[in-house]
């Protein structure tokens, strides 16, 4: 099965036979053909019947297996046939129901194969490169049964165990092949509990927090042996609580999927204390607690929006924003300024247009000019507060609507198409939606005639609300320009570009002039010159000849004259009859009016006259003319041509003809001038004159400027010489100096435009040339202009910079923009050192408000770098900074808290004259009941006071709540900076001990003590905290909720330690439990008792029934090595510990 097959089917005779292989169809007997190429429906096979008569099984299956059957015959006799059969042998096939089962640890599993393929089958297990022999293992055993078709096996596993795990392969064989299939089988136990429980990222109102789902495998030798546990978490179960509430409430409760490591907890509140615990679970059970997670949530935004927010519409691009600050409960810290965000109404994409507002106002009132929005549009307004951990929500959405202006684009697609001769109807479409700038009230379309001989015709107006319109009482057969404009209340659009149409041809008019001469004593020449409106084109001239005798019309000649004919003689005169002549012209449509009738009479004597007529002539140059000079006159008249007003001072060649005719050839404007032909004989004179003019492309116009803005700029320019003819228009181009030439099409009307949305500070160049119909003219000088507009203006250092410990704010909004907006800022920065290279925080910064960099060290010097851009140019600024010193900062925020906060200043001094008092109260009963040698220099132990200490710096307050104290925990692990579980550094998260009823039953200390470290901010920085430190005697647990917020930069002897953010990464956060330690179960109810004591700091209670001279033995150890070792505490852990 699978190979190919080829049967070749040989026959001979005369004729040659024909060949034909048919297939038997089951077991009916009956057979179908087969053709070349053709497909089986059932097997989807294609059996090919090639030229040398073969049949051809491309992929043989199963469903091949049967007879086919080859007949031949040649029309003589019965035929020939002869049937092969086709045996199909099948090797071994072998499936299973599952790849994957799990099994609980002591559960037997039973696993399945099932194999296809002729007999003898053959099946056997093989696992973890062995074979499965089940009389030599007792755990397992294998069942085969035959099937119809095949064989299946069963192996069974009695009592699973981890090491049972693995992939278990079924491998089936006959004389035909082997084949194999797979199953993974999973051993499952209950999980170890969950470890290296941690935050990765602290908001205000969600934390982000990642564990180990590694454990230490249960059946090696190697304790310290991790691998991954073989039994997979089906999921994880997360609770947290408040600080200061009991883990009697399972709401906090979420249940997450087992292969997840990570989760977010939200809807958190900001500046919270929180306790965080983790279970494992699998289909066996669940898995103890992990140890519990100490977490304080970050600050946060306003929490509220500014109120009173209004809209008013100042023109149609600008609008007015009103609005007040919010509640100042609501702030969350300093507001820095508002975000307002606006975009069109019905947008989908979001927000992405903001203006930031820097400037604040002590009245609490705002106002703000949106400029440079499109022209009657709806927009969605909301204006957010914003701090220095960024902005706070946005008020409801306001919608503020531009007002009406003129279209700022024509029509679309305008059209005219002649209707008759003088008709015209004109269609076009509305202009673009967003260039309509209001409601469309109506169109106007102007519309004149092309004049050659008048620079301005009479422009008409038309106006209509409809998109379509026809013309009335036009020209016949004239070339008209339409032009069509869409207006609003607000006032006109733009015209649309020029459309031409000419109008249908109608009858000419009756030509202009027209006279008779005497030729001969017996004919009478008549002469006229073209119709001044021919409305088409003239395709005849009709000569009309009435003949009077006495007065009386004897008869009406008509002669028939192509167009080209202006002339005609008319003979056989006879002196007593008169003769009347006129013309009329003709074009398709049909004959025109006449001329005058004039007389026509015949006279001996034939005095010397000219047919021609005097003309002023306007032509194009470099052409050839000839101006005709027809005559009469007997005897021959003489012909005499002269020049005169010629504009060259040159006498220019003239060539006459024989037919008396003037030629001039590529004419120039040299050959201006009037021209005469003046015919003599010695009965009289004649004479014309042709007035020239020649017509050539309009001179270079002369540029100048107007006005300069910074986006437009105003062109006039003028023209001395038109060329003759007047001006059709004008182009303008104008490009950046790096850029593509732009054009504009102008009216010839015109002679100044303004060039608008160009870009700030920018050099441009413009030319305008001008044309006419004969050309166009040279080009003018290019003019370079840049707009208004300078680079980008750094602002002082004290302004752009706000420095703090670890990180700077930049107030980006304090640059001036030179009149050009700011597109973006590029910022680099170094520690201002020579060798150092300069790091890249970003190179294209748009925001244009504050920007923070952070990850800087305390107390150091670096070189800022940033670089401004507008459409002007850049601006470089270099400045120096030093990150300031954590003590002095200190110092400052706790001067200006003072003096700025006069409500806290009277509660300061009023608890310090009470502290006081409290004080030498305390100190006197201290001096009767103690001895002087129960105080150790370093920490000082009353009853009534607290002692006052300063912590180390720790990072955040991330705190791990170990349940169990480790005792005797050796002095030597203090001198190396690290705690002996952690053997890479501190675990970055502050690390402290819960007694024992956190997490298991309640315990109570014998001595009755009651304990806790109490941690107070006592200053707020841009992104770090101080904070001071108390020890209080006879404090109970549910204090833990006055707990601080942070530990990350802690007052330590005046100054500031700051843990860099690489060095964070690298401390391992590892622990381990005790041996001894208890865990509640998952729903324990374990906290009742008021007091709990903390075993990490210990002082001699008031009450401990021991006599002073015993109480000299306690001694007092304070981890926080002496001052004279700074450089070694940055890392230190204290304890204090006594001993008997």
């Amino acid at each position: 099965m699978g190979s190919s097959v080829i049967i070749s089917c040989v026959a001979d005779g005369f004729p040659i036979p024909s060949l034909q292989w048919k297939q038997l169809i089951g077991s009916s007997g009956e057979y179908r053909e087969l053709s070349y190429g053709t497909e089986i429906d059932i097997l989807h096979t294609v059996i090919g019947n090639n030229i040398n008569n073969t049949l051809m099984i491309q992929t043989v299956t199963r469903e091949h297996e049967g007879s086919f059957l080859c007949e031949v015959s040649n029309g003589i006799g019965s035929g020939l046939s002869a049937l092969v059969k086709i045996k199909v042998h099948v090797g071994p096939s072998v499936t299973v129901c599952k790849q994957l089962v799990t099994i609980r640890k002591g559960e037997s599993v039973t696993m399945r194969c099932e194999a296809t393929g002729d007999h003898p089958l053959n099946i056997s297990w093989r696992s973890k490169a062995n074979t499965i022999d089940d009389s030599l293992k007792s755990q397992f055993r294998i069942q085969n049964a035959q099937m119809v078709n095949g064989l299946s096996s069963d192996l069974t596993i009695l009592q699973t165990s981890i090491l049972d795990k693995g992939d278990y392969t079924c491998i089936a064989s006959n004389v035909y092949g082997h084949d194999l299939a797979v199953i993974k089988l999973l051993v499952h136990e209950v999980p170890n509990t969950p470890l290296n429980l941690h935050v990765t990222n602290l908001e205000s109102r969600s934390v982000t927090l990642s564990w180990s789902s590694w454990t230490r495998s249960p059946e090696s030798n190697l304790s310290h042996e991790i691998i991954e546990n073989s039994q997979p978490i089906s999921k994880y179960i997360l609770q947290y609580k408040k600080a200061e509430d009991g883990w009697t409430d399972y709401r906090n409760q979420n249940r997450l999927p087992g292969d997840r490591t990570t989760t977010q907890l939200q809807l958190l509140k900001p500046a919270q204390a929180y306790h965080v615990r983790l279970y494992s679970e699998n289909d066996i059970g669940i898995s103890a607690p992990s140890d519990v997670l100490f977490i304080v949530t970050d600050s946060e935004v306003p929490s509220a929006p500014p109120t009173n927010v209004m809209v008013d519409s100042l023109g149609p691009q600008q609008l007015l924003i009103t609005w007040r600050a919010p509640l100042h409960d609501t702030w969350n810290g300093e507001i820095l300024g508002y975000t307002i965000k606006y975009q069109k109404q019905g947008f989908l994409t979001g927000f992405k247009n903001y203006a930031k507002i820097n400037s604040l106002r002590p009245d609490g009132f705002y106002d703000f000019r949106l400029s440079g929005l499109d022209k009657y549009t709806q927009y969605e307004i909301t204006v957010s507060a914003y701090n220095i951990k960024g902005d706070g929500p946005p008020s409801n959405v306001v919608l503020g609507h531009t007002l009406e202006d003129a279209p700022s684009a024509s029509p679309q697609s305008v059209s005219c198409i002649a209707l008759a001769a003088q008709n015209i109807q004109v269609s076009w479409q509305p202009p673009l939606k967003e260039s309509c700038n209001g409601i469309i009230q109506g169109y106007k379309i102007f519309y004149e005639p092309i004049s050659l001989e008048r620079e301005f015709t009479a422009r008409e107006t038309k106006i209509t609300s409809a998109l379509t319109t026809v013309l009335h009482s036009l020209q016949p057969f004239t070339n008209y320009t339409v032009q069509v404009l869409a207006f609003t209340r607000a006032g006109e659009g733009t015209l649309s570009n020029s459309v031409s149409c000419i109008t249908e041809e109608a009858v000419p008019d009756a030509p202009e002039r027209i006279k008779s001469v005497v030729s001969s004593e017996s004919s009478v020449l008549i002469s006229w010159m073209p119709p001044r409106r021919p409305n088409g084109f003239i395709t005849k001239y009709n000569v009309y000849i009435r003949v009077l005798e006495n007065g009386k019309e004897l008869k009406i000649l008509k002669e028939v004259l192509p167009s080209q004919k202006l002339y005609y003689e008319v003979q056989g005169v006879i002196k007593k009859e008169t003769y009347e002549a006129w013309v009329t012209a003709s074009t398709k449509v049909g004959q025109g009016p006449s001329t005058p009738v004039i007389k026509c009479i015949a006279n001996n004597v034939v005095a010397a006259a000219i047919v021609s007529f005097s003309q002023i002539l306007r032509v194009s140059w470099k052409i050839d003319i000839k101006l005709p000079c027809i005559f009469v006159g007997s005897p021959k008249a003489a012909v005499e041509w002269n020049v005169v007003n010629n504009r060259s001072k040159n006498n220019n060649r003239m060539e006459i003809s024989q037919d008396n005719s003037l030629s001039l050839r590529n004419i120039q404007r040299a050959h201006e001038g009037n021209y005469s032909c003046t015919v003599k004989n010695i009965f009289g004179s004649d004479q014309i004159i042709y007035q020239l003019f020649v017509q050539v492309p309009p001179s270079s116009p002369i540029v100048s400027i107007n006005s300069i803005e910074k986006n437009s700029i105003s062109v006039q320019w003028k023209v001395d010489d038109i060329g003759g003819s007047f001006i059709k228009g004008f182009t303008l181009k104008y490009k950046r100096e790096s850029g593509l030439w732009e054009e504009l099409s102008l009216d010839a009307r015109l002679n100044s435009v303004v060039i608008e949305n160009l870009q700030c500070g920018t050099p441009y160049q413009i030319t305008v040339s001008s044309y006419n119909r004969i050309g166009t003219s040279p080009s003018s000088e290019i003019q370079t202009i840049k707009t208004k507009g300078k680079n980008p203006i750094a602002p002082h250092n004290d302004i752009l910079i706000h420095l703090n410990t670890t990180s700077i704010s930049l107030d980006l909004s304090s640059w001036e923009d030179g009149g050009c907006p700011i597109s973006h800022y590029s910022i680099e920065f170094k520690q201002n050192e020579p060798s150092n290279k300069w790091i890249i925080v970003s190179n294209k910064v748009e925001s244009h408000a504050r920007y923070v960099i952070g990850d800087l060290e305390a107390a150091t010097a670096y070189k800022l770098r940033v670089t401004a851009y507008n459409n002007a140019g850049s601006t470089k600024e270099e400045l120096n900074f030093t990150t300031l010193n954590a003590s002095k900062l200190y110092k400052e925020k706790a001067l200006v808290k003072t003096i700025f906060t006069d409500s806290q200043l009277i509660a300061v001094i009023v608890t310090s004259i009470f502290g006081t008092f409290l004080a030498l109260a305390g100190a006197m009963i201290c001096f009767k009941n103690y001895s002087r040698d129960t105080t150790s220099d370093d920490v000082k132990i009353t009853d009534s006071t607290k002692v006052e200490t300063n912590i180390q710096s720790c990072d955040q307050l991330y705190g791990t709540l170990s349940k169990s104290y480790r005792k005797n925990i050796p002095k030597s692990a203090f001198k190396h900076n690290i705690i002996p579980e952690y053997k890479k550094g501190i675990n970055p998260y502050a690390t402290f001990n819960l007694p024992e009823n956190e997490n298991g039953p309640e315990k109570t200390s014998q001595s009755g003590m009651e304990k806790i470290l109490k941690i107070k901010p006592t200053s707020y920085l841009a992104n770090s905290f101080m904070y001071t430190t108390e020890m209080k005697l006879g404090t109970s647990l549910t204090n833990v909720s006055n707990m601080a917020t942070r530990l990350e930069n802690i007052h330590l002897g005046g100054e500031y330690n700051h843990i860099n953010i690489e060095k964070k990464n690298n401390i391992s956060t590892k622990l381990s439990k005790s041996d001894s330690e208890e865990y509640d179960s998952l729903n324990s109810d374990s906290e009742h008792s008021d007091k709990l004591p903390v075993k990490n700091i210990i002082f001699t209670p008031e009450n401990d029934p021991v006599d002073n001279a015993t109480r000299t033995k306690y001694s007092t150890e304070n981890t926080f090595v002496n001052l004279q070792h700074k450089e070694n505490i940055q890392r230190d852990v204290f304890t204090n510990r006594y001993t008997k």
